[in-house]
């Protein structure tokens, strides 16, 4: 008889479903296959009606990004457990099943002019990045950080949250940046931070904290 494991996945569908609930599948047992294996196969072999995002499958892309067990992470480089439970990240829109809305948090970087400001000076420099730098280039916009965070609501306009004070930083540290990054960091409620005793969370290993925060207020 073929080996089987458990997966549990928090379903809900907006247009029809009064509330979310848990529904079990079980899927055979393949050897290092991770959780976003099992969601492809449940889609393909078991139930189509499931929705997920996913690119490229090699913890580059973000898209992944749904909470394990209750933790946020990455379901492409996530090895499958015997009855894990897969939910979406929370704090975020829900569209369905484990989709969640990004791009109102992405309009909010063109909003709040989270991009890189030049003049003449600053376009013919020789860019040499910085350690802290390049450590925050590494993130892969997947929005876990904000599920994590104790201080983030979705909606509050008086505190951003990491992912936009990752995105901040990144300007910060950048030599042709010409705006007060810290000044906008400081209007988009970063001091709240400074009270909170929880280290921000990064799947990707980004020290979200002390290259970020700290950085910046």
């Amino acid at each position: 008889m073929e080996q089987e494991v458990s997966i549990e996945i928090l379903r809900y569908d907006p247009q029809k479903d009064k509330e979310p609930n848990w529904q079990k599948y079980y899927i055979p047992v393949v050897k290092k296959n991770t959780v976003l294996g099992a969601l492809q196969y449940i889609y393909e072999n078991i139930d189509a009606t499931l929705a997920f995002r996913y690119g490229c499958r090699f913890n580059r892309c973000g898209l992944c990004a749904v909470e394990i067990n209750g933790r946020p992470r990455m379901a492409c480089n996530t090895y499958l457990k015997d009855g894990m439970r897969v939910s979406p990240l929370t704090k975020l829109p829900l569209i369905k099943d484990l989709v969640i809305e990004r791009n109102n948090i992405f309009n909010y970087l063109a909003n709040h002019e989270l991009y890189l400001s030049q003049n003449d000076e600053t376009k013919s420099l020789i860019i040499k990045e910085s350690e802290q730098g390049a450590r925050l280039r590494s993130c892969m916009e997947c929005l876990a950080c904000l599920s994590a965070c104790p201080q983030f609501f979705y909606g509050d306009q008086n505190f951003a949250g990491p992912y936009i004070f990752v995105k901040l930083a990144q300007l910060y540290f950048d030599p042709r940046n010409t705006n007060d990054r810290r000044k906008q960091a400081y209007l988009l409620g970063i001091t709240r931070c400074q009270s909170c005793q929880t280290r921000c969370y990064c799947p990707n290993g980004i020290r979200i904290y002390e290259d970020a925060i700290l950085s910046l207020a």
